[in-house]
C-alpha cells in the first residue's frame, strides 16, 4: 500500500473532508498556542511563588534559623522535619517545616506572611498542591476538546463508521 492509498483510507478521497481536517488540525495546535500560556498564567496566580512575590513586595520577610532537624524514612531517600527559631515584635516563635527528598533543610529560611505575622509560610519548603492540579486539568486538554468539538461542528467524514 503506498502513502497516497494510506491517506485516501485515513481521510477519505474527498477534497472537502480534507480541508475539514485541515481545519481541525489547524484548531488543535491553536489550542496548544492558547493552553500554553494560559496554563502557564494560572499556574502562577495560584502558586506559592506568587504569595511569595507579594509578601517580598511589601517587604514581610522574616528570616529563621534552624533549631533541629531530623530524617524521617530510609538513608538514600530521606525526607526532614525541621523546627526554625525566628523573631518577632521581640518575642522569639518557632515554625516547623517539612522538606521532602531531595531536599534537606537550609540553615536559615526566609518566612514570609501576607496579612499577618502568625500565618508564615516558606516558598522552600514541600507544599502539597492538588487543587491547582485539579483547576489545570481542563487547561492540558483544551487543544483535544476544541478539535474534537470542529471535529463534529464541521461533521468531518470519519472513515470507517
Amino acid at each position: 500500500m503506498e502513502i497516497k492509498d494510506a491517506l485516501y483510507e485515513l481521510f477519505t478521497d474527498d477534497p472537502l473532508n480534507w480541508a475539514k481536517w485541515g481545519i481541525v488540525f489547524l484548531i488543535f495546535i491553536l489550542g496548544y498556542a492558547v493552553a500554553v500560556p494560559l496554563y502557564k498564567k494560572i499556574y502562577y496566580q495560584f502558586s506559592w511563588e506568587r504569595k511569595r512575590d507579594i509578601a517580598a513586595s511589601r517587604n514581610q520577610v522574616i528570616e529563621a534559623t534552624l533549631l533541629k532537624k531530623h530524617p524521617q524514612g530510609e538513608v538514600a531517600r530521606r525526607n526532614w522535619h525541621a523546627t526554625y527559631q525566628y523573631s518577632i515584635h521581640g518575642e522569639k516563635k518557632q515554625y516547623r517545616a517539612y522538606f521532602k527528598h531531595p531536599m534537606t533543610p537550609p540553615r536559615k529560611l526566609s518566612l514570609y506572611y501576607l496579612n499577618s505575622p502568625n500565618k508564615l509560610f516558606s516558598y522552600d519548603e514541600y507544599h502539597w498542591e492538588s487543587p491547582k492540579g485539579l483547576i489545570l486539568f481542563p487547561l492540558i486538554f483544551l487543544p483535544w476538546i476544541l478539535a474534537a468539538a470542529v471535529l463534529f461542528l464541521l461533521k468531518v467524514e470519519i472513515p470507517g463508521r
